[in-house]
């Protein structure tokens, strides 16, 4: 489910809005369908009930009269009341061919069959069933109603062009006597063979595809402030300037955003403090190292002098590596279009005119990404001259893949113990082998290097070759516009 889940949030709001629709028609119709077929249903009860009740006394009293009269009034029977009757005394049961009944009209045989054994005295057989009017016999099983002239029963039960069903009933009244009669249901629409309705529709689907249309609009005019939040999140995520958005919208959105502005100042006070300790610590301790330098000069005993100058310098040294981390973080550039493919190549140009072994493979791609200059190139520079100093060469490999650019820097070193990926980007974090090549290295170049790729969106990962050496990933985003 969650493959086939939009990634967007307007997506998201969109698939639930058009879940939430169709089950509700879903429901709603099938509730409207159900009331409305009971609704039909017992109107064919009552209507069914009714025709049998008449046409039970029609029986009775046709029952009840001498058999010489019965021929007699066989003409008055074929018209009763308005309703469409057909009407004779037939000397054989006619068999009707089999109809292919819907439930309504089984609630209409078994409305008749019920009233008609309730109130009929007679003792014969009572045969109900409906007939198609092209296939329905009369007066015996040789004649066809199609084949009578019109004033023998067409005109009864025969409506052109329509082939409506015929109630056929047959109730024995003697010895080789059936009554016979043909009726038409009064209104014919009930019992019509289609469906109430049909929720798919043309024009219903028509009307929702243009109501979830509209929808679809208003999803996205409400959620488009959070895009441009997100927009802000990522632009402040690589400057770490602040981006005012505004806190106009829902009430969900304007928490959020007024959350987000008051996080962002927070942020650059956390970042002006940061600097201002810094300068801080910087002016403090100058005075106070350069007079402990003074007294140690004045120490007689060269060892115990040297021992203090020692860390005295170390004390310097810590204190200036605290300052230059802080610079090279704190690199005020305006974003511009950059080609890593043009800034690798002039990195390893220049590394090369110095007789370092340093090596770039493209697969000739632009690979430009939205940045700053200077920080980019401070990161590669010092990753790329971290592979020459502890590994001997650096190979640097550029892909772009999928709208990101993929930066592999290789050397020939040792490598890093296993499980020291994240403990050297610690501050002033070094190895035995670090240490050995770079005596005068301070263990901050690499969470500069970090820090520098996170401020343009991407990551840096450490991993040792396969074939040996430690390799260098840096994940960027590709810019498209």
């Amino acid at each position: 489910m969650h493959r086939f889940t939009p990634r967007s949030l307007p997506g998201r709001f969109f698939l639930v809005m058009v879940a939430l629709i169709l089950a509700t028609q879903v429901i709603v119709n099938n509730l409207w369908e159900t009331q409305s077929r009971n609704d039909q249903d017992q109107a064919i009860r009552d209507v069914a009930m009714n025709m049998a009740l008449r046409v039970s006394a029609t029986v009775e009293y046709f029952s009840s009269l001498p058999t010489r009269y019965r021929h007699v009034i066989l003409n008055q029977l074929r018209d009763m009341g308005g309703t469409r009757y057909f009407v004779t005394l037939n000397r054989e049961f006619i068999h009707i061919e089999p109809f292919q009944n819907t439930a309504s009209h089984q609630i209409v045989l078994d409305v008749f069959r019920q009233t008609l054994e309730d109130n009929v005295t007679t003792h014969g057989k009572i045969q109900i069933a409906f007939s198609s009017p092209e296939t329905l016999r009369v007066f015996n099983n040789d004649t066809l109603l199609k084949d009578l002239p019109d004033s023998w029963g067409q005109e009864s039960l025969m409506v052109k062009p329509l082939a409506l069903p015929v109630l056929v009933i047959q109730i024995a009244v003697g010895e080789g006597e059936w009554l016979y009669l043909a009726t038409l249901m009064p209104d014919s629409s009930l019992m019509n063979n289609e469906q109430l309705s049909e929720p798919l529709k043309a024009s219903y689907m028509a009307w929702m595809l243009i109501l979830m249309f509209i929808a679809s609009l208003l999803i996205q005019k409400m959620t488009r402030p959070f895009k441009k939040l997100s927009m802000a999140a990522q632009t402040f995520g690589r400057n770490l300037e602040p981006v005012p958005v505004s806190e106009a919208g829902c009430r969900e959105y304007e928490t959020t955003a007024r959350a987000f502005n008051h996080m962002q100042k927070n942020i650059q006070h956390y970042m002006n403090d940061r600097k201002q300790l810094f300068s801080g610590i910087s002016h403090d301790l100058k005075t106070p190292i350069t007079r402990l330098r003074l007294r140690t000069e004045l120490l007689d005993n060269d060892e115990e002098r040297d021992a203090f100058n020692q860390d005295l310098n170390h004390l310097e040294m810590m204190v200036k590596s605290a300052l230059q981390i802080l610079s090279d973080t704190d690199i005020h550039e305006n974003p511009e279009k950059i080609s890593l493919k043009n800034l690798l190549d002039d990195i390893a140009q220049s590394a090369c005119s110095v007789g370092q072994q340093v090596q770039v493979f493209t697969d000739n791609s632009p690979a430009v990404i939205n940045g700053k200059p200077l920080a980019m190139r401070r990161c590669l520079e010092n990753l790329i001259g971290n592979a020459v100093q502890y590994g001997q060469q650096a190979h640097v490999y550029l892909i772009s893949v999928k709208g990101c650019i993929d930066i592999r820097i290789r050397d020939k070193g040792p490598g890093l113990p296993e499980g020291m990926e994240e403990e050297v980007f610690k501050p002033y974090f070094r190895l035995e082998h670090g240490k050995s090549c770079n005596p005068d290295g301070n263990g901050l170049g690499l969470i500069t290097a970090r820090h520098l790729v996170n401020i343009h969106g991407g990551y840096l990962k450490l991993r040792n070759y396969p074939e040996g050496g430690l390799e260098v990933a840096l994940e960027l985003p590709e810019d498209k516009h």
